[in-house]
């Protein structure tokens, strides 16, 4: 069954960068992802460089195939978090490409339920994994934990991203709130999310990656909406500080857990 998981986390993986890689050429509604934003242009779109972490995420993702795929084609062990996270890998994969079909093809509300399970999977592999609770070996920190809580920390900004795209293509009146106030309070609570990731989960990863969302957020008001830029600006520096105290805090008991196994 493991040896099974293992490949289908492969194909998975795979098929998800070819979606990907099509999804730039017009050959899905002769549409590509940057026109369809472009199309539900509003005040939380992020800059366009900030979709480059895409690169990080499928390089981790990668990486965690790779260290996933060891004892299948020897006598080795099978690493542990194959049988942990199940078909939820594979889940995620598949999510991933349907939300590119459904955001190429215009099913915009459709695309937030999808996100929405996609970021339910993410949550669900984190949860199994105890991941950032306990004390293990790098190779498994740099290519199980980082790969998933990047991942995570940049589809929360994206969710909300998604929501706000289709509200734009709703026509959605705030309830009489100005659209700009409405970016500022959504900004707030991804704010929120990230830190309560941090101090309940250890999830510094997530953190940053949802930092560097909210400055493209910055970014791209910084011309015509200074305001949302600040906001931006005032949520991402008061996350990373929050971050960097959580890392600071967490140092020393970090040493004297090491400590305490290496007694035993």
């Amino acid at each position: 069954m493991r040896k099974t998981l293992q490949i289908a986390n492969i194909i998975a993986l795979l098929a998800t960068l070819v979606i990907n890689y099509l999804s730039n050429t017009g050959i899905f509604a002769d549409s590509t992802m940057a026109t369809v934003s472009a199309a539900y242009q509003n005040f939380f779109t992020p800059d366009g460089y900030a979709f480059s972490i895409w690169i990080l995420i499928y390089v981790g993702l990668g990486a965690f195939v790779i260290y996933q795929s060891r004892g299948l084609f020897n006598a080795k062990p099978c690493p542990e978090e194959v049988g942990q996270i199940g078909w939820l890998f594979v889940l995620s994969c598949l999510l991933n490409s349907l939300w590119i079909i459904a955001w190429l093809y215009d099913y915009t509300g459709l695309s937030v339920l999808i996100m929405v399970g996609l970021l339910t999977t993410l949550v669900l592999i984190v949860y199994r994994t105890r991941m950032e609770l306990d004390l293990v070996p790098l190779r498994k920190l740099a290519l199980v934990w980082w790969p998933f809580a990047i991942y995570l920390g940049w589809v929360i900004v994206a969710l909300v991203a998604n929501v706000a795209a289709f509200l734009t293509k709703m026509n959605w009146n705030g309830f009489g709130i100005a659209e700009s106030v409405w970016t500022i309070i959504m900004l707030a609570v991804a704010g929120l999310i990230l830190i309560a990731l941090t101090w309940t989960r250890n999830l510094r990863e997530s953190s940053i990656a949802g930092v560097w969302g909210i400055v493209a957020v910055a970014a791209a008001n910084w011309n015509d909406m200074r305001g949302i830029a600040y906001a931006a600006i005032a949520v991402a520096a008061i996350t990373l500080v929050s971050t960097g105290l959580h890392g600071y805090r967490s140092r020393g008991r970090h040493f004297e857990e090491e400590a305490q196994m290496m007694q035993r």
